[in-house]
């Protein structure tokens, strides 16, 4: 696996790459998380005939920490930024279109960079967390969401109150989150290690908790590129569709995808795998190969009938 830095929508991304096949595959993490989270993945995808890019995600790196978030506390990250970075990173990978794939926070760039640029995206998987109009609408009929994502509301917080409670005991709250959300999965993994190095810089930290404060409690100044983002994450999707949940994912209930299907106006499918939790990407990554495989063939299979 090669460490690289693409230049993108005014940022430096540092990335992981694999791979050296004609068709590009971008991987967008979510929280808490890294790119590491692909590398079971990814050799998958690069013997699949891919060239396979993870970045680490706008703030998760000083290199792609933006200046304002320095400067102003009161700063957030807007999902419309997210989208752009994801559809410049395609260009600057030297590619003209790629299979997008997202988990958590990805899955939710996901669904805004395909609205936002939609012939930079052919294909689109998303990973444990459904299309935000799907999510709200079933909010009401599933009370119990509400109180599995309290950590949403505690992140709206300021003056580094979140931050603190993060940090303490060397991100005790971090190691508890991924055993509610992945029951089953090993908590001395190599992935959930490389998310605590990055959270445990605090700017990084402040950062990635600007996702949060972003989508609820924007500053003032930035209501304009908020609105764009919930236009473009309340949009259908265009593109063919492959979501895939775990049926014992502590974050995210599968009810909770129920109906995405009328979120997407195209192909649409969706799998809820057997005894997996959130992070599917280290649970589940030889099944999520074998669907993503399955799904693209059937599409050049329809492709060739037309």
């Amino acid at each position: 696996m090669q460490q690289i830095t693409l230049t993108a929508n005014g940022l430096s991304h540092p990335a992981l790459k694999m791979g050296e096949g004609k068709r590009l595959a971008l991987l967008l993490h979510g929280f808490p998380d890294s790119p590491r989270t692909w590398s079971r993945l990814m050799p998958r995808l690069a013997a699949q005939g891919y060239t396979c890019i993870a970045p680490y995600m706008r703030g998760y790196s000083q290199l792609n920490t933006p200046p304002e978030l320095l400067t102003d506390s009161s700063a957030t990250i807007q999902i419309a930024d997210l989208a752009a970075d994801a559809a410049a990173l395609v260009e600057a990978a030297g590619f003209q279109d790629a299979l997008l794939i997202g988990h958590d926070w990805g899955a939710i760039t996901a669904y805004a960079a395909a609205n936002l640029a939609p012939d930079r995206f052919h294909t689109l998987v998303t990973l444990s967390v459904p299309h935000l109009g799907t999510f709200l609408g079933n909010l009401w009929k599933h009370p119990r969401q509400t109180v599995q994502s309290w950590y949403i509301l505690f992140f709206q917080l300021r003056f580094g109150i979140p931050e603190r409670r993060v940090l303490q005991g060397h991100l005790r709250f971090i190691d508890e989150l991924w055993q509610k959300w992945s029951p089953d999965l090993a908590s001395d993994n190599e992935a959930l290690a490389a998310a605590k190095e990055i959270l445990a810089d605090e700017q990084l930290l402040h950062n990635a908790l600007a996702y949060y404060r972003g989508m609820l409690t924007p500053s003032i100044d930035e209501f304009a590129r908020y609105n764009e983002s919930r236009e473009l994450s309340f949009a259908k999707i265009q593109q063919p569709t492959l979501t895939l949940t775990g049926s014992h994912d502590g974050c995210i209930m599968p009810e909770m995808f129920e109906g995405m299907h009328m979120s997407v106006a195209a192909e649409f499918t969706l799998r809820i795998l057997p005894l997996a939790g959130h992070f599917l990407t280290l649970e589940s990554d030889e099944r999520i190969a074998a669907e993503i495989v399955k799904f693209t063939e059937s599409l050049h299979t329809m492709e060739k009938a037309i």
